[in-house]
């Protein structure tokens, strides 16, 4: 009787496929462990690892979003100072609204924030978010959940595939070696001290609040201002933001907008640029039916433009300026017990 089964003949055939398909999974497996090697080694322990990883793990009843002008503008602890809340500034340069967007869906998804307090920055919504680490900078910290994926389906394919694959890469070899046992140690360790995350010129705070220190005005930095032109308002930046906002009310989250104070000097410069800005976001604000509280128009008065309480021409506030800014904006927003 004939035998049909050709690899019963010949056995070697089928341990060879297998072998070769282990062979292939087992490359695989190293690779990856390789590519988490290096991640956790090269990639560093910047202050959004410490951010994300607090409204993940811990109740904000206040989250802040936006981009630097926030960051270094408001203090959580002196905005909710008597009111019983706790809050969480997550604003930070290069946060496009799509960013905003799907870390608050994060922040919902892990503790569920009462509000958010969203801070614009009128330059942003022109602009392309640009490729590279900057796709990472929020992303990579998320931790596996619904919104991780979202967020990667929304965002990822537009970038660079060094940037997904080894996020490491644009980071400085010759800046992150030698600190690269350190990191490995506190990213093993789950420690998210502040110590590290303190320069000459700043120092990030567990609240979220980056504290610039005094400079003088002589010392600003160049500016190179961007100026606003409502017809060049990028579709996806308008969507997105109107997203974060019907989000917030569809998850009975609190949504408010916020203008910090700008530097005088600018705002009388660039008037035409400003003006058409703030018209901008009034009309999408009022559209939406959410308050906004611009201190460069109708808050005018409530807090001083002038330059000993910046930094640069981009407005950030020093450290002094943004704690008696955030205590003049929780009196209005919150009415603080006692002022």
């Amino acid at each position: 009787m004939r035998n049909s089964d050709t690899s019963a003949k010949n056995p070697g055939k089928k341990r060879t496929g297998a072998g070769k398909a282990a062979a292939f999974l087992l490359c695989i497996a190293v690779l990856g462990l390789v590519l988490w090697g290096l991640d956790t080694a090269l990639y560093p322990c910047t202050f959004t690892r410490n951010d994300v990883h607090t409204i993940v793990t811990q109740q904000r009843d206040v989250i802040l979003l936006g981009a630097s002008n926030g960051k270094m503008g408001i203090d959580p602890d002196v905005l909710l100072e008597g009111t019983g809340k706790t809050g969480h500034n997550l604003c930070c340069g290069g946060q496009y609204t799509t960013d905003s967007l799907y870390l608050a869906k994060l922040a919902v998804e892990k503790q569920h924030p009462e509000m958010i307090l969203y801070v614009v920055d009128p330059g942003y919504m022109m602009l392309e978010k640009e490729p590279g680490n900057n796709y990472l900078l929020f992303y990579h910290e998320f931790p596996l959940s619904k919104t991780r994926l979202e967020y990667a389906l929304a965002t990822l394919q537009e970038t660079d595939f060094r940037s997904v694959f080894f996020p490491f890469y644009e980071y400085s070899v010759g800046y992150e070696v030698p600190k690269a046992a350190e990191t490995f140690r506190k990213k093993l360790s789950k420690d998210y001290g502040v110590e590290d995350l303190k320069s000459e010129t700043q120092e990030y705070h567990e609240n979220g609040f980056i504290e610039k220190y005094p400079v003088d005005i002589a010392d600003f930095p160049a500016y190179s201002p961007v100026e606003f032109i409502t017809d060049e308002v990028l579709e996806r930046n308008e969507t997105d933001l109107v997203q974060l906002i019907r989000f917030c009310r569809e998850h009975d989250v609190a949504f408010a907008a916020i203008a910090t104070p700008m530097y005088g000097g600018v705002l009388q410069s660039e008037a035409d640029s400003w003006n058409s800005a703030w018209a901008y976001f009034s009309e999408l604000f009022a559209r939406e039916e959410v308050p906004f509280y611009n201190f460069n128009t109708e808050y005018f008065k409530a807090f001083t433009h002038d330059a000993f309480a910046f930094t640069d021409y981009d407005s950030h506030l020093n450290g002094d300026a943004a704690r008696a800014f955030s205590h003049v904006l929780g009196q209005i927003l919150f009415g603080q017990p006692g002022t």
